[in-house]
């Protein structure tokens, strides 16, 4: 399916930046274009949503698995056990007044962030897709998961998180419509996305883990981000960094464009991304702290 027009401003001042190469599932290539009036980049020729599926069908896909078998997976595990750390504080620094606060996690895998807010005391709710997944979050948190956001109704959240999930979602207003709709007065929307002007982006190029064609779908910077969130009556209250995505991207892309692990490199360019992001904000992942303008 080739778009004629930016998925996020709409603009057709676009052109093609670069191709990237599909390492996990199917070794095809793909473009990615470049608007030039909000700065979105976009998988562009991309699959049509029907196709999209068998793009995941991969026990490597890590998110949507507990496989652990190469030092790599269990490099990202012990990473999870401190992210889900950071964002259950986080989430409950933003949301310190109210302590019976309702969240859901849009894209939740595995569940392991659910469980976690479940155990301290949320009222979590969760959607997720990929079948074999939501299996797998249901059993560590006990409740019924969604299938689908456009499923919930009657219900509002004061908290709701999207991880790396945006980038995937084949219908951007859609998408962003609903989430707007299911926030309660004062709710706070955290959305994390990689973010292409990181260092170790502008170093892979086309190596890139994080352009992960055609899973991702758009590659957003800030003003990007802005944009988007300002078309749908949001707006970006605060930012943060992920600080760990840095090391684990790097990892993936020194394996993408030498074909081998390379540990000591990919730590050190993720540890000078993160230093040259204290001097521009240009982290490898950021978190986008939205809430309804009205």
């Amino acid at each position: 399916m080739r778009l004629d027009q930016c998925p996020v401003c709409h603009s057709t001042d676009f052109q093609q930046l670069l191709s990237a190469k599909d390492y996990l599932v199917s070794a095809e290539v793909f473009s990615i274009a470049a608007c030039n009036n909000c700065g979105l980049r976009f998988t562009n020729p991309r699959p049509d949503d029907h196709q999209l599926d068998r793009y995941y069908d991969s026990a490597a896909y890590i998110s949507h698995s507990d496989q652990q078998e190469t030092l790599t997976d269990k490099l990202y595990k012990i990473a999870r056990g401190f992210t889900l750390k950071s964002k259950r504080r986080l989430i409950t620094k933003i949301n310190r007044h109210n302590q019976q606060a309702r969240l859901l996690d849009v894209g939740c895998g595995t569940g392991y962030f659910l469980a976690a807010c479940q155990q301290h005391g949320w009222q979590v709710s969760g959607v997720e897709p990929n079948d074999l997944a939501r299996k797998q979050a249901m059993a560590n948190t006990g409740i019924t998961l969604y299938d689908d956001l456009q499923k919930i109704t009657g219900q509002q959240f004061e908290i709701i998180t999207l991880w790396h999930v945006l980038e995937h979602v084949p219908d951007l207003p859609q998408t962003l419509t609903k989430l707007k709709s299911l926030l309660a007065a004062g709710g706070r929307l955290l959305i994390a996305v990689p973010n292409y002007t990181a260092y170790e982006a502008g170093l892979f190029k086309e190596y890139w883990a994080a352009y992960d064609v055609p899973r991702h779908l758009y590659h957003f910077n800030r003003q990007a981000m802005h944009t988007l969130a300002a078309k749908h009556g949001l707006k970006v209250v605060q930012t943060y960094p992920m600080w760990l995505d840095s090391f684990y991207i790097s990892l993936l892309s020194n394996q993408h464009k030498y074909n081998r692990q390379k540990y000591l490199n990919s730590f050190i360019t993720g540890l000078l991304s993160n230093i040259y992001a204290l001097r521009n904000g240009n982290f490898s992942s950021i978190i986008y702290q939205l809430t309804s303008d009205e």
